[in-house]
């Protein structure tokens, strides 16, 4: 193929050559003849053909990954295997696409440079950046290091404007944006290997070699970045754009290798800030802060993690390595703290860990295992037996991700509570989860959970995901046990959902007091649902069950947990009045957590109790809590507190609520010693107290 593409090349200039000479003899005698166009045309014809030729040649060593030096020739030591290689014709790029790519590559460069006039003229070719074979012809044509300076050339301008007049950067800025996010589309659009056109793997290679080079900025005395900031700008200016799970996998982790390998030999990072005034500034705004306008550090890794977050495939595909993820939020928690504390490594996290596929829950654990390696220094006990936090500054460096891990651990509540019970040792490599009823589920350790749950219960937004997780994971459970008047079954819910509840108010309460702040208010959020009568609030739909059979139950309680744990727990606590004052309280205020937790069990068991007819009717006629006729008892969340008070009294005589109610007290204290133990506390037997 090479030397037929050679071949043709040499003869499409040769009859150019022929056509010329012929025209030159004939115009000395004045004469014309069709048949030097003809020939002329021909040779036109052939020199278009040739690299075409190449092109399949190209194809055909890329699907035997033959490699080839930078004129397309196999390296030496090469092997090109015998026999023919079957090429996909489809990704042959027609010559009037590329003809059309080589017309907008300068616009871009000259755009970069502040042409106005070229900015305009890009607005033609919007259309058709997400067209695999425009975008694929534009991104070769630029060439890595083409595409990879273009936003040094803007941070140049952006730097200038600063230092001069830093009203005129902002304008900079925005038309920064609007070239970066073109080149966005269009590098998203030719690194899909499922598009009928998409980069070669001789062009990835060479990418990734200059992502790792330093480019110059024009005009800036020498002043260089990583071809891969660069990158990280690119990806920043459209945080939206649908990368493939390849990108990810093959440039994104290598991106954050090269973070990794950058840090260890400069041990520092470049992340300069627009006040970094010998430094060259990001060319478009960086990410600010949560809930702050603050702009802070141009970060390129925080770029790749924000585009990674908009899928949950994009974000396993990034984070599915444990090395890099333990670097991510190990080793680069410095760099972390320059910029969005991790805010946008929760996010990615979050969208690859937060399912209930077995990829999720596997990617959980490794996460949960890392961070629970990252607070186990900080905790210690003193001689009196109290927790103290050491250095909480340095686990505050990644205290972005903590309201993410909230979300990503609330929504595996079943599993964490079914860790509790079985007590697992730490899982090994490649054996994070198991199946049990032909489902995945997440084998967590105890002491892991914990050490993790001290550090999340620290944010106010992880702590609420948490909690909001395990009252709707109980309340569920425990209704579906009633509706199937298993009473063994509504034992081991109460005993296993009520330590775990234990486990979290605990690590809530430690995790205030470690940080200096009153215990008193730790638990405050979580009494004030149970005054608002969270537990009162039935299942929705749970009256279906005696009407379609309790072999259909199970599609209830899972429709009422279909969007997460911890939006079915935080529709109860609107349900119950904490959201608006919806419900009138039906008691007085507890006075503890463990108070609070005994008080939510009951509330729950006397409203599964009325919602499946789980008691005898003696003496229901005439009470003041009953509607209808035949009588039936209001739900509970629906009574005064007359008629609740009432209730309750009639309840303890015509229902096995009491002694499930004796059965649950004291099981959150228990949780509660537990979680001290497993996170290194003094030593003795859970619930000795009791």
């Amino acid at each position: 193929m090479h030397q037929l593409g050679s071949g043709v090349q040499n003869a499409g200039k040769g009859l150019a050559e022929c056509a010329a000479q012929l025209r030159a003899i004939l115009n000395e005698v004045e004469l014309t003849h069709p048949g030097v166009a003809a020939i002329a045309r021909i040779g036109q014809w052939l020199t278009e053909q040739a690299p075409d030729l190449y092109r399949r040649r190209d194809l055909a060593y890329e699907a035997e990954k033959v490699d080839v030096d930078v004129f397309g020739n196999p390296l030496a030591g090469a092997v090109v295997p015998a026999g023919m290689a079957q090429i996909d014709e489809s990704r042959i790029i027609p010559a009037r696409v590329r003809a059309e790519a080589a017309q907008a590559a300068p616009l871009f460069a000259a755009a970069a440079r502040g042409d106005a006039g070229a900015l305009e003229k890009l607005a033609a070719f919007k259309g058709r950046l997400s067209d695999p074979q425009f975008a694929t012809a534009l991104i070769e044509q630029l060439g890595p290091q083409g595409l990879l300076a273009l936003p040094a050339t803007m941070g140049t301008r952006v730097r200038k404007a600063l230092d001069a007049d830093r009203d005129s950067a902002a304008a900079i800025r925005r038309q920064n944006r609007d070239v970066l996010s073109m080149l966005s589309k269009a590098l998203a659009a030719a690194t899909d290997p499922t598009k009928n056109a998409h980069l070669n793997r001789k062009f990835i290679e060479e990418f990734k070699r200059q992502g790792r080079t330093e480019i110059a900025a024009p005009d800036m005395g020498g002043l260089t970045n990583p071809g891969y900031w660069s990158l990280g700008q690119i990806l920043a200016a459209a945080p939206k754009e649908a990368y493939s799970e390849w990108f990810m996998r093959t440039i994104g982790q290598d991106m954050i290798r090269w973070d990794r390998d950058y840090l260890k030999e400069h041990r520092t990072r470049f992340l300069p800030k627009d006040t970094d005034v010998y430094n060259l500034p990001a060319p478009i705004d960086t990410r600010p802060f949560q809930d702050s306008d603050v702009i802070g550090a141009a970060d390129p890794i925080a770029a790749l993690m924000t585009v990674a977050s908009t899928s949950r495939e994009r974000a396993q595909a990034l984070l599915d390595n444990k090395d890099l993820l333990k670097y991510l939020m190990s080793d680069r928690r410095p760099q972390w703290e320059m910029g969005d504390r991790g805010e946008s490594l929760g996010e990615a996290m979050e969208a690859a860990m937060k399912g209930a596929d077995a990829d999720s829950k596997r990617l959980a654990v490794m996460a949960t295992q890392i961070l629970a390696d990252e607070v186990q220094p900080h905790v210690s006990f003193n001689d009196a037996g109290e927790l103290e936090i050491q250095n909480p500054s340095e686990l505050d460096r990644l205290s972005g991700i903590r309201d993410n891990m909230g979300r990503i651990l609330a929504e595996h509540t079943g599993d964490i509570v079914s860790s509790y019970y079985k007590n697992y040792a730490r899982a090994k490599d490649g054996e994070f989860t198991g199946i049990v009823d032909g489902r995945p589920i997440a084998e967590f350790s105890p002491p892991d959970i914990d050490l993790v749950l001290l550090d999340v219960a620290a944010d106010e937004k992880g702590y609420q995901a948490l909690l909001f997780g395990q009252i709707a994971h109980m309340r569920g459970r425990i209704d579906q046990a009633i509706a199937a008047h298993d009473n063994t079954f509504l034992q081991n819910v109460i005993t296993n959902d009520s330590k775990a509840l234990g486990h979290l108010l605990e690590a809530r309460k430690l995790a205030l007091v470690g940080r200096g702040k009153e215990a008193d208010a730790t638990d405050a959020a979580f009494r004030k649902m149970v005054e608002e009568g969270i537990g009162l609030v039935p299942i929705p739909f749970a009256g279906q069950v005696g009407k379609v059979g309790l072999k259909a139950a199970d599609t209830i309680y899972e429709n009422f947990v279909k969007d997460g744990y911890a939006k079915a727990g935080n529709w109860l606590v609107e349900q119950a009045g904490h959201g608006g004052g919806k419900t009138a309280k039906g008691f007085g205020a507890a006075a503890s957590d463990q108070k609070a937790a005994e008080q939510m069990v009951k509330q729950m068991l006397e409203s599964s109790s009325v919602a499946h007819g789980y008691y005898d009717r003696g003496g229901l006629k005439e009470q003041p809590f009953v509607e209808n006729d035949p009588p039936q008892v209001k739900a509970p969340h629906r009574m005064t507190r007359y008629e609740y008070d009432n209730f309750v009294s009639w309840l303890d005589r015509h229902s096995r609520v009491p002694d499930n109610f004796g059965s649950a007290q004291t099981k959150a204290k228990t949780g509660a010693d537990e979680f001290k133990i497993n996170i290194g506390g003094p030593e003795q037997k859970a619930g000795d107290d009791d």
